[in-house]
């Protein structure tokens, strides 16, 4: 499958109109602007997004349905508050006007249910493919993929916070931020951009930027 990447801002608006359904519409908005791990987004119940006939303000996920949550180290993960923002507000309104129509979803029935397996939620092959087959006909090179989500979510927050790496740790859930710069490892024709702009130094007298060419016009 390769390194699901960060899909850039400009890319976002062709991946959504890609996708086929308000469903998978909110499966990549709720990855987009909360940057839960695609196992966490497809474990939620309608109980945790919708309530008093609207979407909720904060998104809370316990413990239990984050990464680690169930394991020997659980004390270890925090339960995540996430807001509501208002791209994820409208996604959430959609896909409830699309399917319930003028009727509440049972709180308790899985966000993502799989229309196979009664009571379940989709599995996250099946979420990759929702996500990796929209890129594909929106003509995104690269693997796109639900964690690659995720990352863009990290370096939206990373960006917004002045590069706060503790700030991006926090949302993200991380248990030290060396895992979370991991997540925001320049590509290297950043890197490349970023040596091409230093001044250089030779003998310790700094070099002037390189000239225009100049055109020679030899006489007739």
């Amino acid at each position: 499958m390769g390194i699901a990447r960060f899909i850039e801002v400009g890319e976002r608006d062709r991946l959504l109109g890609a996708l086929h359904s308000t469903r998978d519409q909110l499966l990549a908005t709720l990855g987009l602007n909360t940057g839960l791990r695609v196992g966490s987004i497809l474990s939620l119940r309608w109980r945790q997004l919708w309530r008093n006939g609207g979407p909720v303000q904060v998104l809370e996920v316990p413990r239990r349905q984050l990464k680690g949550g169930r394991s020997a180290h659980r004390r270890r993960v925090l339960s995540r508050r996430v807001p509501v923002n208002a791209a994820l507000a409208d996604a959430i309104h959609a896909f409830v006007a699309a399917d319930f129509g003028g009727c509440e979803p049972d709180e308790e029935a899985f966000v993502f249910a799989s229309a196979r397996r009664a009571g379940q939620p989709l599995t996250r092959q099946q979420a990759y493919n929702i996500i990796a087959r929209a890129a594909a006909r929106a003509g995104l090179q690269g693997t796109v993929a639900p964690h690659g989500l995720r990352r863009s979510f990290a370096g939206d927050v990373y960006e917004a916070t002045g590069h706060d790496l503790v700030a991006t740790q926090m949302l993200l859930g991380h248990s030290s931020p060396l895992v979370t710069a991991a997540y925001l490892r320049p590509r290297e024709d950043e890197l490349n951009a970023v040596v091409l702009r230093l001044p250089g130094t030779v003998g310790g007298r700094q070099l002037m930027p390189a000239a225009e060419p100049r055109i020679c016009i030899s006489g007739s």
